[in-house]
């Protein structure tokens, strides 16, 4: 009777009934099908487990006890990138491209094989020696030694660590232009100077890697070679020029010197520049009607003065012309301010013939052709024309380097060609009398 009460317990569905237990009553028989049961479920989900591939472990193991917690994965340390590997391939890309542009920019190339003429892109495999001659031709078109050689990001920060602007050059080698710029104006000694002293230079073509991504950045369009200064502090490109109006080298310096007349490094960003503050016009004063006179409100216009302010309003009157009278009598016993200097003739081109950059005081520039046998003096009396001031108060000097020409070796009788300025910017200033 107890079995079989132990026996008609509901079984799930999709599982036979148990068989009918030996022995035991009503409490053994229930207890021993709900272990076959636990066992049935048990050895499905074991199997699961093993098609899946998970290793549950015995399964009499008790759930929950703090013994059996796993232990932590040991700690490790790995490395995904490795920075010497990393820093030697970007080194390696960048000679490698460095090496294609210099093969582009050849101004003299073997002539056969592809990639022959100057400027070809193509010309990778042309390894083979230049003769003597062509070696020559090469060295006196190429780049010039100061041309940064890093990467564009690395000549930005070096610039705005020594507080220099970021002067860059974008060359074609299809333009004679840019092999000319080359030859003739960042050899010159000049602009060397000034480029080293205010600038830092960067020179790529545009087939270059990073020469490209600086075009298409800027937007330097199709008229190169261009020539542009880049303002480390914002990245912002504050001026530019068409490359080919630089080709002569006084032309060159009178832009130089232009842009750093107008801008500084140490002063505050150009206008217009993200990290420039807003520009602040002065107003203008309000108009003034009337007659101009100030009238006091308020005061009772029948009121007379006392006689010691009559008295006290005419004393500085003649206080006044007392001063005047003397000034006058002062300027008087000055002696008369000499004229200026009439304007020589300017000899015609050629010959021996140089050009000198002449910056006036108020900033204006002219240039002026000089005989290279005429003396220093000769460039005063120009001066002095272009100031009307008189001689005696002009001084001339060059900036780089930095020298007064009253004071080069013969003075003032000293020729053209020894003093030097052929291609120069001479500065006019005007001394106090």
């Amino acid at each position: 009777g107890g079995g079989g009460a132990g026996g008609g317990m509901a079984s799930p569905p999709m599982v036979p009934s148990p068989p009918p237990t030996v022995g035991g009553g009503g409490g053994g028989g229930g207890e021993g099908a709900g272990g076959i049961i636990d066992a049935d479920v048990a050895a499905e989900v074991a199997a699961a487990a093993a098609a899946a591939g998970i290793d549950t472990g015995p399964l009499d193991a008790p759930m929950g006890d703090a013994d059996e917690v796993r232990a932590p994965i040991a700690a490790f340390q790995d490395q995904m990138i490795n920075p010497d590997h990393e820093r030697r391939r970007m080194e390696e890309a960048i000679r490698a491209d460095s090496m294609a542009m210099n093969r582009r920019m050849a101004f003299d190339r073997p002539t056969d094989g592809p990639g022959a003429a100057a400027g070809s892109s193509d010309g990778e495999d042309s390894s083979a020696p230049a003769p003597a001659g062509g070696a020559a031709i090469n060295q006196l078109f190429a780049a010039p030694e100061y041309n940064e050689p890093g990467p564009y990001y690395q000549v930005i920060e070096k610039a705005k660590s020594e507080g220099k602007w970021l002067l860059v050059n974008i060359q074609q080698a299809e333009v004679f232009a840019s092999h000319a710029l080359n030859r003739d104006v960042w050899s010159d000694d000049t602009i060397k100077d000034i480029i080293q002293g205010s600038f830092l230079f960067w020179q790529r073509d545009d087939k270059s890697t990073e020469g490209d991504q600086f075009c298409q950045y800027y937007q330097c369009g199709h008229q190169l070679p261009h020539i542009c200064v880049v303002d480390p502090r914002t990245m912002r490109k504050v001026k530019s020029w068409d490359g080919r109006k630089w080709v002569e080298s006084h032309a060159a310096a009178e832009y130089l010197f232009g842009f750093l007349d107008e801008f500084s490094m140490s002063r505050s960003p150009p206008a217009l520049s993200p990290a420039a503050s807003p520009s602040m016009q002065p107003q203008a004063a309000p108009p003034v009607t009337g007659s101009g006179d100030m009238k006091l409100v308020g005061l009772d216009e029948d009121m007379d003065l006392p006689p010691s302010s009559a008295a006290g309003s005419s004393a500085p009157q003649a206080a006044g012309t007392a001063t005047d009278t003397a000034t006058d009598t002062a300027m008087a016993a000055m002696p008369p301010k000499d004229p200026p200097c009439e304007m020589p003739e300017e000899p015609a081109e050629g010959g021996d013939a140089v050009k000198v950059s002449l910056r006036l005081p108020s900033g204006q520039r002219t240039t002026r052709r000089f005989l290279t046998t005429d003396p220093v003096e000769q460039m005063f009396r120009v001066a002095s024309a272009l100031a009307q001031e008189p001689l005696g108060l002009i001084d001339l000097a060059t900036q780089f380097p930095k020298r007064s020409l009253r004071d080069i070796e013969g003075g003032m009788q000293a020729t053209i060609k020894q003093a030097e300025v052929a291609g120069n910017m001479v500065l006019i200033t005007v001394r106090s009398a």
